[in-house]
């Protein structure tokens, strides 16, 4: 079956992708850090006194100091960052969070956040690094704060979500955002899952497999490229984007794509970000894996071998495709390699980290519906974990009709946060 309008995919795409914001897969690596123990004063702005300096094996802190502090204080953790050397350890914007810490910061909050020591997917450290941030950030105020949030992007979500859920008698409330808040086996399952469904359609497109990629990693653009060349129709495979819709339409890898325009043209949001959602679990999978296989000491963190690929909500553009994509799916449980997860590394990714969903203080959890890196499906997880441990009277949730991946904007986070704090000092759960 061929489709006229996809040969103009290639040129479409690849256009497109020059002009994306490309703050998530494409961090700078730029090496300056800030001068270890330095206090600063700025000249303009709401900050009295910024104070920077080092803890822990090589991490990075940053303490804002408001000039109108009104008694409480932020604890934030950054999302993932792609580990040494392809990324620094530093106190870089990442997400927006510097517009943010400034919104919050005229309000009156003092505010402190981490480098962390390490990047990658740094859990274990993370939440290390943050928990410390309340000693130093006490130490630079004139009193202890009256109440203590937590927030976090991504991974940081996680991390403070483990924070909140093993100290609560130390913070008052935590707002997640775009956050892995099902836990990073629920994460890393996704993204093998894509890996292992596109090597089965396409074979051979990309270097090594889901648990073992050569280095250096593939670029962005060398991910876009390939996969573009993968998925556009030629004389000799005319059906060539049939994966990408069977990969979107399979239950344990639904895509995501922004439901404007149809996914048969090339042209429009929504096949657009279908495929930035496949190239964005691919580069990550390439980026992240050499790490986590690491830190789970050369074992398997990945296992399919009994996942059976089942169809979920159809990704396509026409109704009479829905045979032949279904069949598709079920033809995968044959051609997909099975890999099979070892108990240590198990062990592993459920100690850093699977929430239990026992939330004692206030949670507020932001998601975009359609994240192509950190899915929506996470908060369906958090709040059935919730509900079994008793305790959704402790979480809020709200999903944001948008694409992409912790593209928030300030007055969103913002009130956001307000939300969080009105919750926290009255007592009454908000309504929405």
């Amino acid at each position: 079956m061929r489709y006229p309008s996809l040969p103009l995919l290639a040129g479409t795409i690849l256009a497109t992708s020059a002009c994306t914001d490309r703050s998530v897969v494409a961090p700078s690596l730029d090496r300056s850090g800030p001068t270890a123990n330095s206090v600063t004063t700025p000249g303009s702005g709401p900050w009295a006194r910024v104070v920077e300096g080092e803890t822990g094996p090589g991490s990075l802190y940053a303490l804002y100091i408001p000039q109108n502090w009104n008694g409480e204080a932020i604890y934030y953790a950054h999302g993932i960052r792609p580990p040494e050397p392809y990324a620094p350890i530093s106190l870089d914007d990442q997400d927006n969070f510097f517009a943010v810490r400034d919104a919050l910061g005229a309000l009156g909050y003092a505010f402190a956040y981490s480098s962390f020591s390490e990047n990658g997917l740094a859990v274990k450290d993370g939440a290390q690094r943050t928990h410390q941030l309340r000693g130093l950030l006490t130490s630079q105020l004139p009193q202890k704060p009256q109440r203590n949030y937590l927030a976090g992007y991504s991974l940081g979500a996680l991390v403070a979500l483990d924070l909140a859920q093993r100290f609560p008698g130390q913070y008052d409330g935590a707002l997640t955002m775009c956050g892995m808040v099902g836990g990073t086996p629920a994460e890393l399952q996704y993204v093998g899952d894509v890996r292992a469904l596109f090597d089965a359609y396409y074979p051979g497109v990309l270097p090594g497999n889901v648990i073992s990629v050569p280095s250096p990693p593939l670029s962005i653009d060398e991910v876009t490229r390939r996969v573009i060349a993968a998925i556009t129709p030629t004389a000799a495979n005319p059906n060539a984007t049939l994966g990408l819709y069977a990969i979107a339409s399979t239950a344990q890898t639904q895509l995501a794509y922004a439901p404007v325009g149809s996914l048969g043209d090339p042209t429009s949001p929504a096949f657009r970000s279908l495929v930035q959602s496949l190239v964005t679990a691919l580069y990550y999978q390439l980026l992240g894996t050499p790490d986590v296989v690491d830190r789970t000491h050369g074992h398997s963190p990945y296992d399919n071998q009994n996942t059976v690929y089942t169809p979920g909500t159809l990704a396509i553009p026409f109704a009479a495709l829905a045979p032949l994509i279904r069949g598709m799916i079920a033809g995968s449980n044959q051609a997909v390699t099975r890999y099979d997860i070892t108990p240590d590394a198990q062990n592993y990714l459920d100690t850093y980290y699977s929430p239990t969903g026992d939330l004692k203080i206030p949670v507020v959890s932001v998601h975009n519906l359609w994240d192509p890196l950190v899915p929506y499906f996470h908060e369906t997880v958090l709040g059935g974990i919730a509900s079994d441990a008793g305790a959704s009277s402790m979480l809020l949730q709200r999903a944001v009709p948008a694409y992409g991946h912790c593209s928030f904007s300030t007055p969103l986070v913002v009130s956001s946060f307000q939300t969080l704090a009105q919750w926290v000092t009255t007592g009454v759960k908000p309504a929405s």
